[in-house]
């Protein structure tokens, strides 16, 4: 509710963009042309190059490299690769004079048919299931672990019924009275 109201005296006051207003601060100062130059030859002598590394290289964020890689040279990371995410007229014009020296070597016969081999590139979807579970813990080590069943959200009529009553039920049980105190 402060947050509506702050933007209600906001707005009152002139205000006319949703936009933040200008800070103070450190300006993004490390992504310039010279390291954008710098992370692309870094990339194409090691395309198996980690964001950690070019940044320890240039000096930079590793958020100032994942921009550069991503936004300003349009790469992706696919198998631990970075490669271009839309090509480059120059790396289209690449792929089709390599299919065309192919071609010539096949009708030619310095190859065979089977002696080409062809291959696609595709993200590997893993599908992982989820599990959630909830450890109540004493100084002795734990009281209870609780698995929420799938396909089952939490909330906190769950939490209280299923959770925590098991929890109290563990720890009334597991408690002993020896001179009027618990132990």
């Amino acid at each position: 509710m402060t947050s509506l109201i702050r933007w209600i005296q906001r707005f009152s006051n002139e205000r006319e963009s949703f936009e933040d207003n200008p800070r103070s601060g450190c300006p993004l100062t490390a992504i310039t042309q010279h390291n954008i130059d710098a992370a692309k030859d870094l990339v194409n002598d090691d395309p198996h190059i980690s964001i950690d590394y070019i940044a320890t290289i240039l000096d930079i964020s590793n958020g100032s490299v994942d921009a550069i890689l991503k936004h300003h040279l349009g790469l992706r990371k696919i198998t631990s690769r970075w490669i271009p995410h839309k090509l480059t007229q120059e790396q289209r014009q690449r792929r089709i004079d390599i299919c065309i020296e192919n071609l010539q070597k096949l009708e030619s016969g310095a190859w065979r048919l089977y002696d080409m081999v062809m291959g696609d590139e595709s993200e590997k979807t893993t599908i992982r299931k989820k599990k959630c579970l909830l450890f109540f813990l004493m100084t002795n080590g734990p009281l209870l672990i609780h698995q929420l069943p799938a396909g089952t959200s939490i909330n906190a009529v769950y939490y209280r019924d299923e959770c925590l009553k098991k929890a109290v039920q563990k720890f009334t049980g597991e408690k002993t009275i020896i001179n009027n105190k618990w132990h």
